[in-house]
């Protein structure tokens, strides 16, 4: 089986091809195979141990897997480091959010990216005028950026003061903003009340919608946000064990079995 070349770079994003990971004695990965669709929000569940987080640690670059290969748009990234595959437009998100808690929510945004010739102050003062209009433009962008996120009224506060949902959307700017457009969430709606899970979610269904980003979500609420997503694989004890929409995944009877033994 070969997943990362022919028609597929098209239609995927992203690629993981009969990926194996051991630590010792244990097979935490086991053939596992995903692929991602571009511009949808696909979901990522299973009980604790089935290896969502290993496998979520292989495609974006924090361990390398034993056997299979992992592949960005058509791109194979297997050996690629963690901090070159976020260059190429991978980003990833944790449960706990990790933005400057003393920043404003638009000052997160702007430090977020890279190459800002106003960052060396001391050469700065020579050259204000080759740097301003960067710093105008990304900006700019950064107000386009909390729109799409819903936070534009929330630019002048700091992140420390945002409710844990908001932090959360927070989050996603600031991989959108250093240029992300496949981003993995892990538990975007923990500790968020259902309310302010639904607004999350249709965000992310919102920006696959209209701004083409790609979603892979590792989320254990999987009621609360069934209805947002595209696809669906389901892991237990390292592998597969089911993919497809969500009404086939969570009605499929090796799924049910693997969290009530779970």
């Amino acid at each position: 089986m070969t997943t990362g070349g022919g028609s597929e770079r098209g239609e995927y994003v992203l690629v993981a091809d009969n990926v194996v990971k051991r630590f010792g004695g244990i097979v935490a990965l086991d053939g596992v195979t995903i692929r991602i669709p571009r511009g949808k929000v696909t979901l990522l569940i299973g009980p604790n141990g089935s290896g969502k987080s290993t496998l979520v640690n292989v495609i974006t670059g924090f361990i390398e897997p034993d056997a299979g290969r992992v592949y960005y748009k058509g791109r194979d990234i297997t050996r690629l480091p963690a901090h070159e595959r976020a260059k190429l437009g991978i980003a990833r998100t944790f449960q706990i959010p990790r933005p400057f808690t003393n920043l404003t929510v638009l000052e997160n945004l702007l430090v977020s990216v890279d190459g800002n010739p106003g960052e060396n102050r001391f050469l700065a003062a020579f050259t204000r005028g080759l740097w301003r209009p960067f710093e105008k433009r990304i900006t700019a962008r950064a107000f386009e950026v909390l729109r799409w996120v819903g936070l534009e009224d929330k630019w002048d506060v700091r992140a420390s003061e945002l409710s844990g949902g908001q932090m959360k959307l927070l989050e996603i700017a600031r991989a959108i903003m250093r240029g992300a457009d496949t981003i993995i969430m892990d538990e975007p709606a923990a500790g968020v009340n259902p309310v302010l899970a639904d607004s999350i979610f249709e965000r992310l269904r919102s920006l696959a919608n209209e701004r083409g980003i790609t979603f892979l979500v590792v989320e254990h609420r999987i009621g609360l946000v069934s209805k947002y997503v595209d696809y669906v694989y389901a892991m237990n004890m390292g592998r597969v064990i089911s993919e497809g929409p969500p009404e086939k995944v969570l009605t499929d009877k090796a799924v049910l079995e693997s969290y009530l033994g779970g």
